[in-house]
């Protein structure tokens, strides 16, 4: 758990973005990357089925998976309780690495291109932090949603999330403080007619030092964890673990599920 300034604000709303870009990451530019450094094995997968699906009601479900990316979770979700799925993404490039485009459509967070009181559930996986405006994508999250439905988030959280190997790098906190706070999001949501139901760690698993210092190499101008340091961060994070290669990490994901409730 991690230590860090708890003032209670809300997230930050940054000026509205060109659609496709982040303030973090060039997805553009680094899409294929992604799409090959990013995939999760199905353990992983099994491991998020287990953890939403106490959340979700028994039939079959109209899910939207905003900020889709490559499509990671789109594909998961299309076998999860029958679900249909329409991924939202913002990046060409994006979409164009997905196993499965024809369930795109090309939108932002702050205006989803979807009806009103159309889908049963909201996933969002470690994308809210790219959006420019989080309480406009709240709002637009209101909208969309039926009765009862529900906002499933992935995310790290920096007074939660258990990222040992990422501790190893000077300016760890200060990339974390990319991420928003349980307490601002829980304010957040609740402005919005959102109750917060639930707040639990996924292990996705354990990964060596030698193994995390691989991925972070590879992931230096593709992960908004990695591209909050400087070079000399980099080098001196990598250094400490190439320097004990076979120490095990921890790594965590957390979920956080948000109710919609009648006005």
């Amino acid at each position: 758990m991690r230590s860090g300034d708890e003032t209670g604000g809300r997230p930050q709303a940054r000026p509205l973005a060109p659609a496709g870009s982040s303030p973090y990451v060039d997805y553009d530019d680094v899409a294929f990357h992604y799409r090959t450094r990013r995939a999760l094995s199905d353990d992983v997968l099994d491991k998020w089925r287990s953890a939403v699906r106490r959340y979700l009601p028994d039939h079959e479900l109209r899910v939207a998976d905003v900020g889709a990316g490559t499509g990671i979770f789109t594909a998961a979700w299309l076998t999860w309780n029958s679900a249909t799925v329409i991924a939202v993404e913002p990046s060409v490039a994006m979409i164009a690495q997905a196993a499965a485009p024809q369930a795109y459509v090309r939108g932002v967070a702050e205006a989803l291109p979807l009806a009103d009181a159309s889908v049963d559930v909201i996933w969002v996986s470690t994308a809210l932090h790219h959006f420019s405006n989080v309480a406009q994508a709240a709002t637009e999250f209101a909208r969309v949603l039926r009765h009862g439905g529900c906002v499933l988030i992935r995310t790290h959280l920096p007074e939660r999330t258990a990222l040992d190997w990422f501790d190893q790098f000077p300016g760890h906190s200060r990339a974390f403080d990319r991420f928003p706070r349980v307490d601002q999001m829980t304010a957040l949501f609740e402005d919005h007619d959102f109750s917060l139901i639930t707040i639990e760690e996924v292990l996705e698993g354990e990964i060596s030092f030698a193994a995390s210092a691989d991925w972070a190499e590879s992931m230096r101008n593709a992960d908004t964890l990695m591209t909050a340091l400087t070079d000399d961060e980099v080098a001196e994070g990598l250094g400490r673990l190439r320097a004990e290669p076979e120490r095990v990490s921890r790594t965590e994901v957390s979920l956080m599920v948000f109710k919609k409730e009648s006005r």
